[in-house]
């Protein structure tokens, strides 16, 4: 997710592939039923930080369960649409991780930080005896290492357009330090400067409009937690800037993928980048066992692009899952 362009990803003749009289603006039947269904604000404390998330369904015990860990940037609001689409038979939770959306920022961030905090709230959000995680882009890199940790525990692990390789391409390590983010002097100013990243054009503008105006966060002069108070007032990113400084990715993310405790698959959308002949075809080599499949019609931003066909992929997942007793739950 990156922010520094006008919110006319749709105009760029660089990536503009739907003509604008095509791309959706209101908000239809379903996505506002979606944002209406009952959930919780909730708040877990994962070394030293508030972790927030949200939290839809009911409290049985036994019922399956399902965590979205969002990418780069972004915030548990880019499933609030997704989740009530899935409640009719799981519980289900969506986390702001540690530096992003409305959870507190760190002194340091490492790639075991974020696996505690998505393993923690796994746990602790009341997901059914063994939870299925799906992590996004960024969000699939930290699930994967959380299932390092944590994957005797879980149901299951869906990494979605992230991409296990050897070797492993660092994406941070050797960047130069991240500047503050911009503050703009009102929120309308801000919202437009909102855009998708790797940029792309989507043609539910409603659901990138509605993720962005969530993005925001209003400062006051002389605020700032934990970082340098601001010397102006005004609307910036939620992110912090300098969450990425020196992360490192590791190198052992196949090794990882094929001696998960739980099952695990991978996720792409059939449009995007990441989905290439090479790609699938290690992961294939590289545990067989683990289903690998892709959305028609969605790029590398699968939940904006295709909601109801993310959706349906993931619920597939957690019936073949269920099936087989990887979640631990009581037949019904």
């Amino acid at each position: 997710m990156a922010f520094e362009k006008p919110n006319t990803y749709l105009t760029d003749p660089a990536v503009r592939s739907i003509p604008d009289e095509d791309v959706i603006r209101h908000q239809p039947l379903w996505f506002r039923e979606a944002l209406a269904a009952p959930r919780e604000s909730r708040r877990l404390t994962v070394d030293g930080a508030s972790i927030h998330y949200l939290r839809w369904g009911n409290d049985d015990p036994n019922r399956p369960g399902i965590l979205f860990v969002h990418g780069n940037g972004a915030h548990a609001e880019w499933f609030s649409f997704i989740a009530p689409l899935l409640t009719d038979r799981y519980n289900v939770a969506a986390m702001d991780l540690g530096g992003m959306g409305d959870s507190d920022w760190r002194t340091s961030y490492t790639r075991e930080s974020f696996a505690h905090e998505i393993g923690q709230v796994a746990l602790n959000a009341g997901l059914g005896p063994k939870p299925v995680v799906v992590g996004h882009s960024f969000g699939g890199f930290v699930t994967l290492i959380a299932g390092k940790h944590y994957s005797e525990k879980l149901g299951g692990l869906i990494l979605a357009d992230f991409t296990v390789r050897s070797p492993v391409r660092e994406w941070f390590l050797n960047d130069p330090l991240r500047r503050p983010t911009r503050i703009y002097p009102d929120f309308e100013t801000a919202k437009a400067r909102f855009r998708l990243a790797p940029l792309q054009p989507c043609a539910n503008g409603f659901i990138v409009d509605y993720i962005g105006g969530l993005s925001l966060r209003e400062v006051k002069i002389g605020e700032n937690p934990g970082r340098r108070p601001s010397t102006e007032a005004g609307w910036t990113w939620k992110f912090d800037a300098e969450m990425f400084n020196g992360l490192r990715m590791g190198d052992d993310h196949s090794e990882i993928y094929k001696n998960l405790a739980c099952p695990a698959a991978t996720m792409f959308g059939l449009e995007s980048k990441d989905y290439d002949p090479e790609s699938i075809a290690f992961l294939r080599e590289l545990a067989p066992e683990k289903p690998v499949f892709a959305i028609p019609g969605a790029q590398h931003h699968i939940m904006l692009d295709q909601p109801h066909a993310f959706a349906s992929g993931v619920a597939a997942m957690m019936a073949q899952w269920e099936a087989q007793g990887s979640l631990g739950t009581v037949k019904r």
